[in-house]
């Protein structure tokens, strides 16, 4: 019996949902009713949420058969994978708009650094008062944050047409490309040390552990998933602009739901890792989910609207701009000393509240 249960954490039920999502969404005509179209979205969007649950769920499988540091890094590559697939298809279907990449960056960086950590430290802090990690690794990742925060969301303020020319484009994607290889040779190579705590807590009971699957089985699965959500988030594409159209809601919202549906996954999986006192795991897969989204989806991104025709707008509202440079300010205190507590959660849930203030005043 308790092999069957564990066999049952893997089962791919979500499939389920994504054809029927599929099968709906190709036949439904258009929506005009608001209550209808809600209704619509929210199967949709459920539909995506569980198959990336499940994109994550396969990746994490892998991630604990692979050992740290590798582990962090497939499922930061893993909700990349997500994050480039709903942003191209929002920008090639019309309804993204040249704004959709630099919101969901900025959601993305104020959902993990603001919300999830925030959350995370907040729990953590309740259950054990004070929690440890390896400082040289967290610091590790806020170097190469800044600057690419700086130069990609930043600079662009005081920039003609507050964006990059064509150019300076291919500058901005080459300079995320070396950051994120440097990093990750200091990463896997020589400086491995710093990204792992070895008197963090032991993980008894793990997908990994639980799984009687092959990795390849868990490969071709995530792809499976993947696939589904890129699938439903296409064909509802529609029905989502028409939805926030109606509710007048602002347009920075659709940069927030992608940021949201992808690392919701992740973040259930970091909070678990945090209530079981394994604060390095969460900071590695928080930390580099971010530093991975910024690297490697800005440069795909960029070749998208190269080769559509899309205009992309970098420069942040000088209400984000704030929420900004105050979260990373907060991030390179509150993180800097290798301890945290519940005061350090607090304030990183208030700087996100900040955030939600000004995408809502918009």
């Amino acid at each position: 019996m308790k092999a069957l249960k564990k066999r049952t954490k893997h089962s791919e039920y979500s499939l389920g949902l994504a054809v029927i999502s599929v099968v709906g969404l190709l036949f439904i005509g258009e929506i005009h009713s608001i209550a209808l179209l809600s209704v619509v979205n929210i199967i949709a969007l459920g539909s995506v949420l569980w198959s990336a649950l499940s994109v994550v769920r396969h990746a994490d499988v892998l991630a604990h058969r692979f050992g740290e540091p590798y582990g962090s890094l497939i499922l930061s590559l893993s909700v990349v994978v997500l994050e480039v697939s709903l942003i191209s298809i929002l920008m090639l279907s019309g309804k993204g708009g040249a704004f959709l990449l630099r919101d969901t960056i900025v959601a993305i960086i104020m959902i993990v650094l603001g919300g999830l950590v925030g959350i995370s430290l907040l729990l953590g802090g309740r259950k054990y008062s004070n929690q440890s990690f390896n400082l040289e690794g967290i610091n590790q990742y806020l170097i190469a944050l800044l600057p690419l925060v700086g130069i990609l969301l930043i600079l662009p303020i005081s920039l003609p047409g507050k964006t990059f020319t064509s150019g300076q484009q291919v500058v901005a994607g080459l300079v995320c490309v070396m950051m994120y290889s440097i990093f990750l040779l200091l990463q896997t190579g020589s400086q491995q040390r710093m990204f792992i705590y070895e008197d963090e807590d032991e993980d008894e009971e793990h997908h990994g552990t639980g799984s009687p699957f092959s990795n390849l089985h868990h490969t071709l699965f995530l792809f499976i998933h993947l696939i589904a959500v890129i699938g439903v988030v296409k064909l509802n594409s529609t029905n989502l602009d028409q939805l926030f159209g109606q509710l007048n809601a602002p347009a920075a919202l659709t940069g927030l739901l992608i940021a949201l549906m992808t690392l919701l996954p992740e973040g259930i999986g970091a909070t678990k890792s945090i209530l079981k006192n394994q604060v390095q795991r969460a900071m590695n897969l928080y930390l580099g989910s971010v530093l991975a989204t910024i690297s490697l989806t800005i440069p795909v991104i960029i070749l998208v609207a190269f080769l559509s025709g899309q205009p992309l707008v970098f420069a942040v509202d000088p209400g984000i701009e704030t929420v900004l440079i105050g979260m990373f300010l907060l991030s390179s205190i509150s993180l800097g000393y290798g301890t945290t507590n519940a005061l350090s959660g607090m304030s990183h849930i208030i700087m996100f509240i900040g955030y939600l203030i000004v995408i809502f005043s918009s």
